[in-house]
C-alpha cells in the first residue's frame, strides 16, 4: 500500500465517522476496505489529533461538536507558520531543506504508524491523553509541579484545559487563579491530575491574541518599529515566517512594523542580533532592551595561564 493510499483511506474513514450513523469495526473494514488493526491504529491517529470518538456498543462515530475545522487541523499537524511556508514556498522547496523535512514528517504523522508509536514513547504521551480526556469530558486538572519561567517557581496549578497548541508542545487554558487563559507546556508540567470538578468558566475559554514570536496577551501590547538589514532579514522570516507580512523593503534595508503580545519574544531576537536591527520605538520597548543588556552579568575568573 503507498503511502498516498494510507492517507487517502484514513481521511475516508475521518469522513465517513463525522455523518449521523455509527459503524462498526467490521463496517469500516468493508466501506475503506481495510483491516480490523488498520481501523483500530486509524482510531487512535483521531483520538491523538484531539477529536472526540464516541464509542457505544462496538460502534464509532465523531462526536458532532468536534467535526470542525480546527481539528481537522490538529489531525494534519500543521502549524499556521508552516501553511504560511506552504502558501508560499513549497513550489521552491529542493533537495533535502530542512523545512521540507520537517513538512514530510508531519505528513508521515498522519499515516505512518511507526511515527505514532514513537510519540506514544515520549514522556509527555500519557500527559496528553490525560489533558485530551480531560478536554473531552470538561473537566478541571491539576497540573503538579509546573516550571515557570515567568515567576520562576515551581507549584501546582489548577486549571481549564480547552484546546492543544501545534504538535501537542503545550496546552491553553483558562486559570481561574489569574482569570486569564494561558499556554502550559507539556515539557514542564510534572505530571497531570484529572479533578472532579467541571469546567465552571467555559464561556472564558478563548485563545488570545499570539504574535509572529508565538507570544500571546489578551490585546497586542504595542507595535514594534525597526529597520533590518539583510542578514536580520533573512533570520527573521525564516524563524518567524509569520512575521513576513509585516516586512516592507526601503532603500537598502527592511522595515519592520509589528503588533506583539509581549516584549520576550522580540526581545530575543532583537538582542541576538547586535548591529543588524536599528529599533526606532516605541520607547517602552527600547527601555526594555537597554534593562535586558544591564542585566547581563559578567564574572571575571582568574584561571591562571594556559
Amino acid at each position: 500500500m503507498t503511502d498516498q493510499t494510507k492517507m487517502e483511506r484514513l481521511l475516508r474513514m475521518l469522513l465517513l465517522l463525522a455523518g449521523k450513523r455509527r459503524y462498526s469495526n467490521a463496517e469500516i473494514q468493508e466501506r475503506i476496505k481495510i483491516s480490523e488493526r488498520t481501523v483500530f491504529r486509524y482510531l487512535d491517529t483521531i483520538d491523538l489529533a484531539g477529536m472526540v470518538i464516541e464509542r457505544a456498543n462496538g460502534t464509532y462515530r465523531l462526536q458532532q461538536d468536534y467535526t470542525n475545522t480546527r481539528s481537522l487541523q490538529r489531525l494534519m499537524h500543521f502549524t499556521e507558520e508552516e501553511v504560511c511556508v506552504l502558501e508560499e514556498t513549497i513550489e521552491q522547496l529542493e533537495g533535502d531543506s530542512a523545512i521540507r523535512k520537517q513538512l514530510l514528517r508531519k505528513l508521515n504523522l498522519l499515516y505512518d504508524s511507526k511515527a505514532l508509536e514513537e510519540k506514544r514513547k515520549s514522556n509527555g504521551f500519557k500527559k496528553i491523553q490525560q489533558l485530551s480526556e480531560a478536554i473531552r469530558n470538561k473537566r478541571q486538572v491539576q497540573l503538579v509541579g509546573y516550571r515557570s519561567s515567568n515567576s520562576e517557581n515551581i507549584t501546582d496549578r489548577t486549571v481549564e484545559p480547552f484546546d492543544f497548541l501545534p504538535e501537542y508542545e503545550g496546552v491553553w487554558c483558562y486559570e481561574p487563579e489569574s482569570g486569564q487563559c494561558k499556554q502550559f507546556l507539556i515539557t514542564r508540567m510534572k505530571q497531570v491530575n484529572i479533578l472532579s470538578q467541571s469546567w465552571q468558566n467555559e464561556n472564558k475559554h478563548q485563545m488570545p491574541f499570539t504574535d509572529a514570536f508565538r507570544m500571546s496577551a489578551n490585546k497586542p501590547k504595542a507595535k514594534v518599529e525597526a529597520l533590518l538589514d539583510m542578514k536580520a532579514y533573512n533570520l527573521l522570516t525564516e524563524e518567524y515566517p509569520l512575521a513576513q507580512k509585516f516586512i516592507r523593503e526601503e532603500g537598502r534595508g527592511y522595515r519592520l512594523c509589528i503588533p506583539v503580545a509581549q516584549y520576550h519574544g522580540i526581545g530575543r531576537f532583537v538582542l541576538g542580533l547586535p548591529g543588524n536591527i536599528n529599533v526606532l520605538g516605541p520607547r517602552s520597548f527600547q527601555e526594555f532592551l537597554k534593562k535586558r543588556i544591564n542585566d547581563f552579568s559578567l564574572t571575571e575568573v582568574d584561571s591562571g595561564e594556559y
